[in-house]
């Protein structure tokens, strides 16, 4: 009985009101900001673990929303959506923390939004509250030992990990309460807990969005990206996030194509290998449904990918970055990070400057013979599971020592991505209440325009048949 009550909770998650269907009802007066606002801040206050922070003046800030809007003031169509952030977003008035306990009470408190943040107030959307992370980023499994435990929505009986390092924000979506989130991506941070609570997550180009006002763990892969209910909402929050918007447009849509005039690779090698079964089996069905409704699949080798799989496990860039940043606090306040967090960043001063330039070379010789590879291919996108295995089980960390082991369990195959420089979509593509599997969709930097159409329709295709129960 009790599993399926939680089959059901996870269905009823996983149903709601994409941003521009939520726009569309609050600039109709359907709803109002305020009506949203108060059932949105009854989930937040019943929720544990989610947030470093909430908003205690969402509900006055809505009600100025619909008394502008009333009086014709605010003409911004997504004044009212509520959205959060992940806690490394600079917010005018507030201390940054990353949640972790060594910046509290010196963190300066910031005197501007961070530059993705700023557009998307400005527009009149509504911050719920800060989001739960992986202490400083540094974690693709979403645990912080700071709050209490966060667990993925499906399958909390056993209680699993939530995806890291954008934890909350993932969680905060797949429970309801708003329907898009802001994240960031420096390994796989949005598009792993996007896989592990069936939403979808999104890793840009490195530098197509603002790190300004973003607390930092790899300047040269740090990406700021948004997670959401739907590939569409994603967009949308990028668009802003890019403060592309014009306060006299409406707003922005994605381009259709058809689905058979797009060609993807599956790519032979390591990130298909060791998956676990239900993550097989539900990519493959995936695969089906794509081919059947007219998509070019093709699978053959793509060897970069194995080297950019490869040069992530044994030689990564991020450590170091970590290292230079946290060296003089971590030695100061090393009592207060988490211990795996602490652990992994000290472990990083025995690189040299060498070995780090070294590493860098290697990242951008995988940058060149990936757009040369994929370019060569005549393909569109290249395909494959999200993460290797469903969201692992809380008793699996339980001794520190298999940390390490399940958190690269988690990251390998996002971080691929990060290692060639492309952009990246992970899609839900299990039948609702299963276990949840991600389906990353990838190409070269620079064409994330060209990702979010090729995703629409993807998405589009696999939901219409996964709801088929």
């Amino acid at each position: 009985m009790i599993a399926l009550f939680q089959k059901k909770a996870f269905l009823s998650m996983t149903k709601q009101l994409n941003i521009r269907t939520l726009s569309t009802q609050l600039e109709s007066g359907e709803t109002t900001a305020k009506e949203v606002a108060v059932q949105r801040l009854e989930m937040v206050k019943k929720s544990s673990g989610v947030f470093t922070s909430t908003n205690q003046y969402l509900v006055d800030e809505a009600i100025q929303i619909d008394n502008d809007r009333a009086s014709g003031c605010h003409g911004s169509p997504l004044a009212g959506v509520p959205i959060t952030l992940k806690d490394l977003f600079g917010m005018k008035g507030q201390a940054t923390l990353a949640a972790s306990k060594a910046l509290e009470g010196i963190a300066p408190i910031e005197d501007a939004d961070a530059d993705v943040v700023a557009p998307l107030r400005q527009a009149g959307m509504l911050v719920a509250g800060r989001t739960n992370m992986s202490e400083f980023a540094f974690s693709g499994m979403g645990r912080n030992p700071h709050f209490p435990s966060l667990i993925s929505v499906w399958d909390q009986q056993t209680g699993r990990l939530p995806g890291g390092s954008s934890s909350g924000s993932a969680v905060s979506v797949a429970m309801g309460m708003v329907p898009g989130t802001l994240g960031s991506d420096t390994a796989g941070s949005c598009r792993i807990p996007a896989a592990f609570n069936g939403i979808v997550g999104v890793k840009p180009t490195h530098g197509r969005l603002s790190l300004k006002g973003v607390y930092p763990l790899s300047p040269t892969s740090d990406a700021p990206g948004p997670l959401a209910v739907d590939v569409d909402s994603c967009f949308l929050l990028d668009h802003f996030m890019r403060g592309a918007y014009q306060p006299t447009e409406g707003l922005p849509s994605i381009d259709l194509i058809d689905i058979s005039d797009i060609r993807v690779l599956v790519p032979e090698g390591v990130v298909m290998s060791e998956l676990d079964e239900v993550v097989s089996s539900t990519f493959e069905v995936a695969l089906t449904w794509l081919e059947q409704a007219g998509c070019k699949v093709v699978r053959s080798s793509m060897p970069v990918i194995d080297d950019c799989a490869e040069l992530f496990l044994t030689r990564p860039v991020v450590p170091y970055e970590a290292w230079q940043h946290h060296q003089h606090m971590i030695e100061a306040k090393g009592d207060l990070y988490d211990p795996f967090v602490a652990g992994r960043t000290r472990a990083a001063s025995r690189i040299s400057v060498e070995e780090q330039q070294s590493r860098y070379d290697d990242k951008a010789r995988c940058v060149t013979r990936f757009n040369q590879a994929f370019t060569e291919s005549k393909i569109d996108l290249v395909v494959y599971p999200t993460v290797q295995c469903i969201p692992p089980a809380l008793s699996e960390i339980e001794d520190p020592a298999d940390m390490p082991a399940v958190n690269l369990r988690c990251l390998r195959n996002t971080a691929t991505v990060n290692y060639f420089d492309g952009c990246s979509i992970s899609v839900p593509c299990h039948h609702p209440g299963d276990a949840p599997v991600g389906l990353m969709l990838s190409a070269m930097g620079g064409h994330d325009q060209r990702l979010y159409t090729f995703a629409s329709v993807i998405e589009k295709v696999i939901d219409s048949q996964r709801r088929r129960g």
